[in-house]
């Protein structure tokens, strides 16, 4: 009886937290709007060499993901969390030190150990938190989703007084950012573990790394059987990959035209601002465009990426250079902000809690294989010209990439459920296969 009434209380306990801890530990504030500014202005780096060591994350994002998966299969999610955020302080620290390109890969090795922990450990100990009932998909949605607004709120504002105190020291706001990581730290050990460590030790097999992996092989052989699922994967891949370089070309654009570190943390607020609206508004978009909804994502994405290029290669004033590319980047902000929501949304569909995990697992492989690609191939254009012509190619590739994707998809996502063939929505689990 007394034990029961510790997973209780410890249950409570961690459910209050989360939304507090989700806040400050989701991703780093205080950082993203100067980071470009502080590598090549204070750090003489150049920003293909930022981009380039970008996709050197998502490599290592991909080679880290078994071994991580396995840490926290071992360790548990509460101190598994913990190491993500000391590896945050690790990498923030070492962005401070940085003066070149080898740094900076050093720097996103870093990282990418901590996203690998903090993606699977951080949302498992919050499922694990909450007790099996028909209401807990509900629950889940509602501490994420409370946790992710605050933190898109916070960012916000957070932008704002990084671009302010940079233009006093620039190193002010990489500070705030290692201030808030120790917090993290701090509040990541308030989290209380449910299931006994000991006890999930014991249940583990010698052989459980090449048990995962053989695990991960079958599934991901039914997952890319489905041409549905090979579809939302490659739409997912291409989409983040992009995002991803015209969100660094986005920074470079802002400096190559003037823009003052005040300025860019206003726009990095208002970008800010329009993700948690439109995370909020895909359901609303879903239900007025229902199987088009994609299309029109798409197809709006790639369209703002090449009038953001467009508008500074044709050298017009300041300001109007200034407003036409902040209001291309709400559109792509929206864009992005609402095909992650949907495209986890369509891949849930057709599928059981038995799958789910390996799709979930095949589009974090697919999404940093082509943020990696994309980075690669993208520092290279920056390299050869400038970050508006860059901008401006990547646009129009895009562009014949998404419409190739969509005529694609077209006859394979997005239809009713007697329209799919068998193979496309009734995936195998991997008990099913070994019958």
């Amino acid at each position: 009886m007394l034990e029961n009434e510790r997973i209780v209380k410890a249950r409570k306990r961690n459910m209050k937290l989360y939304p507090l801890y989700r806040m400050v530990g989701v991703d780093i504030v205080f950082l993203y709007a100067i980071k470009m500014l502080f590598h090549t202005q204070v750090k003489g780096i150049s920003a293909s060499d930022v981009i380039f060591s970008l996709s050197m994350f998502a490599l290592f994002m991909i080679i880290l993901q078994v071994p991580a998966t396995m840490l926290i299969e071992k360790i548990g999610y509460r101190k598994s969390a913990f190491i993500s955020n000391v590896f945050n302080v690790i990498y923030i620290s070492l962005l401070m030190v940085s003066t070149n390109l080898w740094w900076l890969i050093l720097a996103e090795f870093t990282s990418a150990v901590t996203f690998s922990l903090k993606d699977v450990a951080e949302p498992s100990l919050l499922s694990a938190s909450i007790p099996e009932t028909d209401k807990k998909g509900n629950i889940y949605s509602k501490l994420e989703g409370k946790g992710k607004a605050r933190y898109n709120y916070l960012d916000g504002i957070a932008n704002i007084i990084s671009g302010a105190v940079y233009v006093i020291n620039p190193y002010l706001p990489i500070i705030l950012a290692l201030v808030f990581a120790i917090f993290a730290c701090i509040l990541s050990l308030q989290f209380e573990e449910i299931k006994d460590i000991e006890e999930q030790k014991e249940e583990k097999n010698e052989n459980i790394m090449k048990e995962y992996l053989s695990d991960i092989k079958i599934s991901f052989k039914f997952i890319f059987k489905s041409r549905r699922l090979r579809g939302l994967l490659l739409f997912s891949g291409i989409m983040w990959g992009v995002y991803q370089l015209v969100d660094e070309y986005k920074n470079t654009i802002l400096i190559e035209i003037g823009t003052s570190s005040m300025i860019i943390g206003i726009v990095g607020s208002i970008l800010g601002i329009v993700s948690a609206i439109s995370s909020k508004k895909q359901v609303e978009f879903h239900n007025k465009f229902k199987n088009r909804t994609l299309t029109y994502i798409g197809i709006s994405f790639v369209i703002s990426i090449i009038l953001s290029g467009l508008i500074v290669t044709l050298k017009v004033p300041f300001i109007i250079e200034l407003v036409m590319v902040v209001l291309a980047f709400i559109a792509i902000k929206a864009d992005n902000s609402m095909s992650l929501i949907l495209i986890d949304r369509y891949l849930g569909n057709f599928t059981d809690e038995n799958i789910l995990p390996k799709i979930h697992s095949a589009k974090s492989i697919v999404k940093n294989i082509f943020r990696m690609i994309v980075g690669i191939l993208g520092s290279i254009l920056m390299a050869h010209t400038g970050s508006a012509n860059a901008m401006l190619i990547v646009g129009i590739i895009s562009l014949v990439v998404i419409v190739i994707l969509l005529k694609y998809m077209k006859t394979r996502v997005g239809l009713k459920p007697e329209e799919y063939k068998t193979e496309d929505i009734k995936l195998e689990t991997i008990e099913d296969s070994v019958k």
